[in-house]
């Protein structure tokens, strides 16, 4: 079943989760039930690592391993040695106030804290801050078309846990700009910090995100007049920085890159900026045969952007086309 956890939402209930491996601070008894009423079943020494698999509100530990079960008493349970040193003025202490039990490093004022065990499983947790600091969302496993209205453009730093992987995109259903963490990551890349608006966690390979969409710096219709020019960069009909020259002359109609612009016909199809970036520009011009209505040449401009213009309604006195300019 596919959990999502909020940090510090005290309203929302999910069943007892593990909380990963915890160690004894000293000699601990092992109790039939949560409290010291109860017998004792067993006993644990310092340093013994078990897993913690759910912990009451009221400071008490489910925990089992090494052929013993029962409940233990939280204030004596650390972060195991997996969990790496924490400074030497610092300790572990299980935080039970959100929804999972996590382990904190509670530092005297002026020492930077470690950063928190992740909890464990093929799990993937989400920070509101940089650093793993703010409000924790932990997912399983799974496609979230959509985030709740609370975490959407949030997140700025990821923790991954077991086998997990996650993917993050800027528009619901993973769409918009998607990008892949096989591993943590202290802050987000920022085309992505506050910009999450759908998550895949996953567990193995998927193919590469889609490349971000392209910039466009202009895109339009412009009529050109018969020997007539047009500027790409603006949009706009006119000698001022034209890119392109829709001249007749004795050879016919040609279209003739100008002012150091340069053009790629390939073979006419309408194409992408990663389409015509790999054209093979020149500065030759484009005859009458190949400018028929719904044909597309991509144009490097003088300015260096990457176009593209498809040849519309020809008419005596010009000629209608349609044209994008990205911006890179």
């Amino acid at each position: 079943m596919k959990r999502i956890l909020l940090a510090f939402l005290a309203l929302f209930t999910v069943d007892p989760a593990l909380a990963g491996e915890g160690s004894s601070t000293t000699f601990l008894n092992v109790r039939t039930g949560p409290g010291t009423g109860n017998p004792v079943v067993a006993g644990l020494a310092p340093g013994e690592v078990v897993d913690i698999l759910q912990c009451s509100g009221d400071g008490w530990c489910q925990i089992a391993g090494g052929g013993k079960e029962g409940w233990v008493s939280a204030r004596f349970l650390t972060a195991p040695p997996s969990a790496g040193q924490a400074d030497p003025r610092c300790r572990w202490d299980l935080d039970l106030t959100g929804i999972d039990p996590v382990f904190r490093a509670v530092c005297p004022a002026g020492v930077v804290p470690p950063e928190p065990p992740p909890p464990p499983g093929d799990l993937a947790c989400f920070y509101a801050d940089k650093n793993y600091g703010g409000a924790r969302t932990c997912l399983d496993p799974g496609d979230y078309a959509t985030l709740d209205a609370g975490v959407d453009n949030t997140f700025n730093s990821v923790q991954v846990q077991g086998e997990a992987r996650v993917r993050l995109c800027t528009e619901p259903d993973l769409g918009g700009i998607c990008m892949d963490w096989l591993e943590n990551a202290t802050v987000l890349d920022r085309r992505l910090q506050s910009q999450a608006s759908s998550v895949k966690v996953y567990v193995g390979f998927l193919p590469p995100p889609p490349p971000p969409p392209p910039i466009v710096h202009v895109e339009g219709t412009v009529t050109i007049p018969i020997n007539g020019r047009a500027n790409l960069d603006t949009g706009r009909p006119g000698p001022a920085g034209a890119d392109i020259w829709w001249r007749r002359d004795a050879d016919g109609i040609r279209l003739l890159p100008v002012n150091g612009a340069q053009l790629g016909l390939g073979n006419g199809s309408d194409r992408s900026l990663f389409e015509c970036r790999e054209e093979a520009f020149t500065e030759a011009a484009v005859g009458s045969a190949a400018l028929l209505p719904g044909t597309v040449v991509c144009v490097k401009t003088n300015l260096g952007r990457t176009g593209r213009v498809e040849i519309g309604a020809s008419e005596a006195s010009g000629v209608e086309v349609m044209f994008i300019t990205w911006g890179e």
